[in-house]
């Protein structure tokens, strides 16, 4: 009761957290879910932990609920780049981290810290939407720039992403097969996903 009233978020018991990796995302949703700040040593066991093991469908389970239940996304998100379990699982994530963006464009900095500022954006428009719809806006905003690693350059004077767009439906379709997103109660939300993109 104490950790709930002062906004903290701990795992039960360090023996079991390691049993099922999947708590490790789950940690970041109910972070970003319920604005929780997450506990020093779970972060600690979270970041020993190898998430490999998990199958898509956990996977996506938990990232489906990070990206459409809270305002925040980019909470749980940061969580899962500083635990190591964006580098385990996503590296069309891990590619956007220290990827250069044009100061005068992106005060912001570099490409994931765009990227997750993007997917906060998003989360503020969705909720007329109905669930498919949702979550292609959703992906869309996670997968918006992942062409941008591989076409980033200094030209003349300037820091550019010629056809990223178009570069980014490569990666963005390696990440969905991931997830194993395709359709939704006959969507196409992969195609409308890689349009967004593209």
């Amino acid at each position: 009761q104490g950790d709930i009233e002062s906004k903290l978020l701990r795992m039960v018991s360090r023996e079991t957290f390691a049993e099922d990796s999947l708590r490790v995302l789950r940690a970041a949703q109910f972070a970003a879910r319920f604005e929780f700040v997450v506990e020093a040593e779970t972060i600690e066991v979270c970041k020993q932990n190898d998430v490999t093991d998990l199958p898509k469908e956990r996977i996506w389970g938990e990232l489906e609920k990070l990206l459409l239940k809270p305002q925040r996304p980019s909470i749980g998100l940061k969580f899962l780049y500083d635990v190591g379990a964006i580098r385990q699982l996503f590296p069309e994530l891990q590619s956007l981290v220290g990827v250069p963006q044009e100061p005068d464009w992106h005060p912001e900095g570099n490409v994931d810290v765009h990227t997750m500022m993007v997917v906060d954006e998003a989360r503020k428009l969705i909720d007329e939407l109905d669930h498919p719809r949702q979550v292609a806006v959703m992906l869309g905003a996670l997968c918006h720039d992942l062409g941008k690693p591989p076409t980033t350059e200094f030209v003349e004077g300037r820091i550019r992403s010629r056809g990223h767009d178009e570069a980014g439906v490569e990666p963005t379709l390696t990440f969905l097969d991931r997830l194993g997103v395709h359709t939704l109660d006959g969507y196409d939300v992969r195609k409308q996903i890689v349009e967004l993109v593209r």
